[in-house]
């Protein structure tokens, strides 16, 4: 049914002088909980029903949406597509740019998710003892646990893509994510750490995981920063564990590959193709098609197949992630990487699941390669210049490393530096890969995006104090 609109749109988009259309039509359940101080701060479910059409007209894009209303669908598609080809027609007398895309041949897909307990047909009641839990168990742990807090989030339904070559694809949905905060206190000091996951699932996940060790992990690491001392600064070898080094992939490199920024010289890997830029061990992969992966899907916002797209192999610079926009400019074949955060909104080059490719060091051999430096956990975000090529994080937890062993914890400690230079000064990469889910968020939009890495070595970083 939603299929039909959105081929319906792109026939009047058409019809009403488009080049050019692509249509996305959704029709998605959400719910949203949060809970902490005993009390939900938010517990909300509903549907979100809705149609997005984009036009190409005169070598202008012009967009347009709408909710959609049950039994009223056909004058909002009609209007969507009259306002979306109204717009590129005012956009292409101002437009000093022609835009141009690469076209498919025609595709028609589903891309089905199976699950034993439909997320549409759990009660939020229900659904509201996930946070509960992972709350109390926090509390729980240690006397020293302040306050926690939960989220819960999740979505399941369907999403359809037509365009004007020929791609009618119909995708369907079921995502559940959670994380737990907790926060420790002793005397004036203040620690907090936070655990999250995501799966692609239906409700029957929470029957194969045990939620209490999420609780447990993030009450017991901020029970055992209140034992850390101040952050060291200068420049130390470090050992970088997957989350924070996860983040950095994603946000230093990641973005640095997304094509938009490539053509606008907003990114310091233009012209950089074939290029070595990272150390000799260093491959990166932006993979939609990652089994389970937060962030995977088997088409694109453009209803193009996506794929495992290399970033970089051996150090060298080898892909961009594409729409068919900047792949037109630069002269390549999409990649399959434009993504939407909803119908709302156009959809734009976008990272799925970032990862760095593990190698054979185990951890203590890390350790042992290292011998004095810092080991850096977790990330609380931080601050990335793709233009620049410059990056800030926050860690969660740190700690010394002497003479190849673990020592003393540090408290508020940031790494910092240059992309290229510390991608050069990885030398040593773990073989014990994780991948951790995440909301990647650019131009107002926020997406599902996943990042993963095993422990890596770097030859220096910057470590300072708190951002």
């Amino acid at each position: 049914m939603i299929l039909d609109l959105a081929e319906k749109a792109v026939n009047y988009a058409l019809n009403f002088g488009a080049e050019y259309a692509d249509v996305r039509v959704e029709k998605i359940k959400v719910t949203s909980i949060k809970y902490s101080q005993e009390r939900f701060d938010v517990a909300s479910s509903g549907l979100i029903f809705g149609i997005g059409v984009r036009a190409l007209v005169n070598g202008a894009w012009g967009f347009a949406a709408s909710s959609l209303i049950e039994n009223e669908e056909e004058n909002y598609v009609k209007n969507a597509s009259k306002l979306a080809v109204k717009a590129g027609k005012a956009a292409s007398l101002h437009s000093k740019k022609e835009a141009d895309i690469i076209l498919l041949k025609p595709i028609k897909d589903e891309d089905k998710i199976v699950v034993k307990k439909d997320l549409s047909l759990i009660s939020i009641k229900e659904k509201m003892e996930i946070p509960i839990n992972l709350v109390e168990a926090t509390k729980k742990f240690n006397k020293k646990i302040a306050s926690a807090s939960a989220l819960y989030l999740d979505e399941c339904g369907e999403k359809a893509v037509a365009t004007s070559d020929g791609a009618k694809i119909i995708n369907e949905l079921s995502r559940i994510y959670f994380s737990v905060k907790a926060v420790a206190k002793e005397g004036e000091k203040l620690t907090s750490i936070h655990e999250s996951e995501g799966f692609l699932s239906g409700f029957e996940i929470f029957d194969k995981i045990d939620l209490r060790k999420y609780a447990v992990k993030a009450a017991e690491k901020a029970v055992k920063m209140l034992e850390a001392k101040p952050a060291v600064k200068g420049r130390f070898k470090a050992i970088l564990d997957p989350k924070i080094a996860g983040t950095f992939i994603h946000e230093a490199v990641g973005h640095a590959c997304e094509a938009d920024y490539i053509i606008t010289n907003q990114s310091i890997l233009c012209n950089k193709l074939g290029d070595q830029i990272a150390s000799e061990q260093v491959t990166i992969y932006d993979d939609s098609t990652l089994n389970g992966g937060w962030g995977s899907s088997k088409y694109d916002d453009e209803g193009v197949p996506t794929k495992k797209r290399v970033l970089i192999e051996n150090g060298i610079l080898k892909e961009y992630i594409l729409n068919r926009e900047t792949a037109k400019k630069l002269g390549m074949q999409s990649n399959g990487g434009a993504r939407a955060a909803s119908y709302a909104y156009k959809p734009l080059v976008r990272m799925s699941n970032s990862y760095l490719s593990p190698k054979d060091f185990s951890f203590e051999e890390l350790l042992e390669t290292v011998k004095e430096g810092i080991y850096v956990k977790g990330s609380r975000g931080g601050q990335v210049d793709p233009a620049k090529g410059v990056f800030q994080f926050s860690a969660e937890e740190a700690f010394l490393i002497s003479k190849g062993e673990i020592a003393e914890p540090l408290f508020d400690v940031s790494l910092s530096g240059s992309i290229l230079e510390t991608l050069k000064k990885i030398f040593a990469i773990g073989k014990d890969i994780e991948h951790h889910p995440g909301f990647c968020g650019k131009d107002s939009q926020f997406i599902p995006a996943g990042d993963g890495s095993p422990h890596i070595a770097v030859q220096e970083i910057i470590i300072g104090g708190k951002i």
